[in-house]
């Protein structure tokens, strides 16, 4: 039978996994997603005092470590065609997620974390991908299916924070802002 693991040690393997899967998450993101996960199954005992079974350690690093779902293949798939009107939208749809999850960093941080990594990466294949546009000479900016739905998984995960998990965004105008993110949606045929 193998020993018990300290939540240090569990986070480290589950680092360990994903790098081994090109995959970058923040340390903090693991480790407060490992601390909830004990936190829930252990609730009388300090977090930094468990130590984990072996069995439950695995699901742990089975969970957190192999990803949740096989990545879609899209190599059959036409790219999308944004018009320039419809990548500034998306621009300021994401700046605005990025703004309105900072704001929210104290108070959600693995959702928080999620939605920058996400709104991260989709900025930057639009920004590659606006940039192609312009050397090609053309307006029309093609988006790949993954960065289609990285953006809708950020502007969905933004809607959800304001409207369920007690996001703050009393600096914004709320109609305004919610008003945006559910037009980006609508416009990538992913009505809230």
């Amino acid at each position: 039978m193998e020993r018990p693991m300290t939540p240090d040690e569990l986070v480290e393997v589950i680092m360990r996994r994903l790098a081994e899967q090109h995959r970058v998450v923040p340390g903090y993101v693991i480790r407060d997603a490992v601390e909830a996960a004990l936190r829930r199954r252990f609730p009388d005992v300090p977090v930094a005092q468990v130590r984990v079974p072996a069995d439950v350690a695995a699901e742990l690093i089975t969970g957190l470590g192999d990803g949740s779902a096989a990545a879609e293949d899209d190599s059959a798939t036409m790219p999308a065609v944004l018009s320039g009107d419809e990548t500034g939208r998306l621009l300021t749809g994401l700046g605005l997620a990025v703004h309105v999850a900072a704001f929210n960093l104290d108070r959600d941080r693995l959702h928080v974390a999620q939605i920058l990594n996400g709104a991260a990466a989709a900025l930057v294949a639009l920004g590659a991908a606006s940039r192609a546009a312009h050397a090609d000479g053309t307006s029309a900016v093609l988006l790949a299916p993954a960065t289609l739905r990285t953006v809708r998984t950020v502007m969905t995960g933004v809607l959800q924070g304001v409207r369920t998990r007690g996001w703050q965004a009393e600096h914004l105008d709320p109609v305004a802002t919610t008003a945006l993110f559910t037009g980006v949606l609508t416009m990538l045929g992913a009505v809230p």
